[in-house]
């Protein structure tokens, strides 16, 4: 057991190797990875549970063991077994994901300023733009860069609790 604890932790540090290959940040495939576990081990708990109440339901009796199916906590079971097992794979499909999105975004740019320069001469208007967005954060004092990083969290994160809820 301790062995296969030291490998998974050897195959989550690999991961983070193999994002830096591809230019992106790691917590972002991670915090994707880990919100798609806990998604997924919800609503498979959920599952769980209509099928013993579909089970208990159908049955004349309740059998003695019924009452311990009900206790058992399914969502941290299977949330465990899904961190330990594929976990790392579902970063790297993340990392693989945002690569190539990455790209794609890009290549639109490069594509949308090709076509503003052939329909009005102008040479990156597209990129210039965003680089003078990012020159504007850059030169905010280091309080004003966390405020807007906090800021931009709460907001994805309250998205997430929407759309979990709805």
């Amino acid at each position: 057991m301790i062995n296969y604890l030291k490998s998974y932790f050897e195959r989550i540090k690999a991961t983070k190797q193999v994002s830096k290959d591809n230019g992106i940040n790691w917590l972002i495939p991670f915090f994707n990875s880990f919100l798609i576990t806990v998604i997924l081990s919800f609503q498979l708990s959920n599952g769980i549970w209509f099928m013993l109440e579909t089970w208990q339901s159908g049955q004349i009796y309740e059998p003695f063991y019924m009452q311990y199916l009900w206790q058992i906590p399914y969502v941290t079971i299977i949330l465990t077994i899904i961190t330990f097992t594929i976990q790392d794979k579902l970063i790297l499909f993340f990392i693989k994901l945002n690569a190539f999105t990455n790209k794609q975004i890009l290549k639109a740019i490069s594509k949308a300023d090709m076509f503003l320069w052939r329909r009005y001469g102008k040479e990156n208007m597209i990129t210039n733009a965003i680089w003078k967005v990012q020159m504007k954060y850059m030169n905010r004092s280091k309080r004003e860069k966390k405020a807007i990083s906090f800021a931009f969290v709460a907001c994805l994160g309250l998205y997430y609790c929407v759309t979990f809820i709805y």
